[in-house]
């Protein structure tokens, strides 16, 4: 079947029709091209279908960097330049903003990174055993839950393309049976990488081995196995693999830089970050402002954001550990004059929007890394009371759908 895509859709495909007015989704084709497809089938009433065959290719199409392109389930634009993605990601944006009955205003900025490759420090890898015995690492292939084995991988960062050959090897000389997953975290300003495996069964011994010999086989690197060191504009913190982290470290500076420049924080300023995390954001906002509560419900990630506070002689923060909207509750009117969240991919839950309307905090910068669960919170932001003031478009995340949304809403 030839089809024609017209523009790009959230999820890394673009929007074609059918001769009968039909949508499909098909991936790895972009707007403007004439392509044959596959079907791939169907879900809730909408059909998808890969590429084929390109009979009529864009200006935009470049080759793609990594050999596992199309099969690999993690990048999903490695075949557009990547001015293009930056366009595709804006028009996302708007569409799935318009579908709210909102307008993305028309200044929003879309800050792209210099360099779009090696961005990512952390990265989660799946073990396979072959037939033959032999084990292998790799990633989900595109809308299956089949796992693809993987050599290298160009957006991660090289030390843990490196560490993937080494834990394959590792595991293969030692043959160890049930190793699940795998996750590995770089420190970006030194040699360390954290490193943690799940087994099947009694996994100290079976990790310890594991260790071991991985270790030898990356010399250059440090492997960690508690936590490790995260500078951020002079700050440093410790992350543990159970606790969230920015996965472009590079990227990170512009997206906070980006919400604390909308927040134009005053020494007298009382603000309120919530779902904090380690406290990345809360410790660089406290040096702007007079105070900074910080609410997560992690523990681990509380203790870690108590620990940075102590160790960078932060006193101006107050940690509390929770749900938002159970913590929220407990603060009283009056108290704060700005708020940061950056929630989850599921957004705020309905509660917790409830206790922001209460609180009515003067200005809110909402950091989200999914446009449709932000664009709903900011509707019932704006039916609260709010008015849109700012927004912009981080690239977080080049060469994936994925996509980082700041914005600014001021009180009405």
């Amino acid at each position: 079947m030839t089809l024609r895509p017209e523009v790009p859709a959230h999820g890394g495909s673009t929007v074609a029709r059918e001769p009968d007015g039909r949508v499909v989704l098909v991936h790895y084709a972009l707007p403007g091209e004439a392509v044959e497809v596959r079907p791939r089938g169907r879900r809730g009433g909408v059909a998808f279908a890969t590429v084929e065959k390109v009979l009529e290719a864009s200006p935009d199409r470049v080759d793609p960097r990594c050999p596992y392109f199309g099969e690999c389930g993690g990048c999903h634009w490695q075949h557009a330049h990547y001015q293009a993605q930056l366009r595709f990601k804006r028009k996302v944006v708007e569409d799935v903003w318009a579908r709210a009955g909102l307008r993305l205003p028309p200044d929003t900025p879309v800050l792209e990174m210099e360099d779009p490759w090696r961005y990512r420090i952390r990265g989660e890898f799946e073990g396979i055993y072959r037939a033959d015995g032999t084990f292998e690492l790799g990633f989900h292939r595109l809308r299956s839950h089949s796992v693809l084995a993987v050599r290298e991988c160009p957006i991660h960062h090289l030390r843990i393309e490196q560490a993937l050959g080494a834990f394959r090897q590792a595991v293969n000389e030692l043959h160890l049976r049930g190793l699940k997953h795998l996750l590995l975290t770089a420190e970006p300003a030194r040699r360390g990488l954290l490193w943690e495996a799940r087994v099947e069964g009694k996994a100290g011994p079976v990790l310890r081995e594991l260790g071991t010999r991985a270790q030898e086989l990356l010399p250059d690197a440090v492997l960690l196995d508690d936590s490790m060191d995260l500078e951020l504009w002079g700050l440093h913190f410790r992350v543990r693999s159970d606790t969230f982290v920015q996965a472009n470290h590079r990227q990170m500076p512009a997206l906070y830089r980006t919400a604390l420049d909308m927040l134009a924080l005053a020494p007298s300023d009382r603000v309120l970050d919530l779902y904090s995390g380690i406290g990345t954001i809360s410790l660089s906002a406290a040096r702007e402002a007079g105070s900074v509560t910080a609410v997560e419900e992690n523990p681990r990630a509380v203790a870690l954001g108590r620990l940075a506070a102590r160790i960078n002689g932060t006193g101006n923060v107050e940690f509390v550990q929770g749900r938002v909207e159970s913590a929220l509750k407990n603060v009283r009117l009056g108290r704060h004059e700005a708020l940061i969240a950056d929630p989850p991919r599921a957004g705020f839950e309905q509660a917790a929007i409830a206790e922001v309307l209460r609180l009515g905090t003067e200005r809110i910068a909402y950091i989200s890394c999914e446009p449709s669960t932000q664009a709903r919170d900011v509707a019932l932001l704006i039916r609260g009371g709010y008015r849109l003031r700012r927004a912009a478009i981080v690239d977080m995340f080049p060469q994936t759908y994925h996509i980082e949304t700041v914005v600014l809403l001021e009180r009405a």
